[in-house]
């Protein structure tokens, strides 16, 4: 119990550390055509998320980090359609998608020196911590680029085709 307890308190500290490290992030790195961060054909747009998991119901019950931190760009609710917000907007939606899909990978660490059950016990935790954020970014990111989309974007052509075959 004790080395699960360590164990805990330990994951708990790398997703405290990947999440403060993906703040010092470079924009370039967020951009929402790299591959990693494009819809995939099988989503739909996003709409996979909506259809299998109800994702509209739910999402925004769940913690976000600018609801503790003012100074983190706040992502539960759009607070303005202008382009230029728009497109921060999908951008932060690319930071907080790779710092969820970060935490799940650093648990992985755990299978170094963790025994089998506290390793399995890790990243069952991390999965269910982290996927669910994954899918809201998944779900929002190309209902966002579709609006963006519509009028000339701000800072280049973020909402160029964003769909993976």
């Amino acid at each position: 119990m004790d080395s699960l307890i360590s164990n805990l308190i330990l994951f708990l500290f790398f997703s405290i550390s990947n999440t403060i490290a993906s703040l010092a992030l470079p924009l370039k790195w967020l951009n929402p055509r790299n591959r990693i961060f494009r819809s995939r054909a099988w989503e739909k747009g996003g709409a996979i998320y909506q259809k299998l998991f109800r994702v509209k119901k739910w999402k925004n019950s769940l913690p976000e980090l600018g609801d503790f931190f003012k100074s983190i760009f706040y992502k539960k609710k759009i607070q303005r359609f202008d382009n230029e917000y728009l497109e921060i907007y999908v951008i932060e939606s690319c930071r907080a998608e790779l710092t969820h899909e970060s935490i799940i990978a650093a648990s992985f660490l755990f299978a170094i020196w963790a025994e089998a059950s506290v390793f399995l016990t890790v990243i069952y935790i991390s999965l269910l911590l982290n996927i669910p954020f994954i899918m809201i970014q998944r779900y929002n990111r190309p209902r966002i680029l579709r609006m963006i989309k519509q009028t000339k974007p701000v800072y280049g052509e973020l909402a160029e085709d964003i769909t993976i075959g």
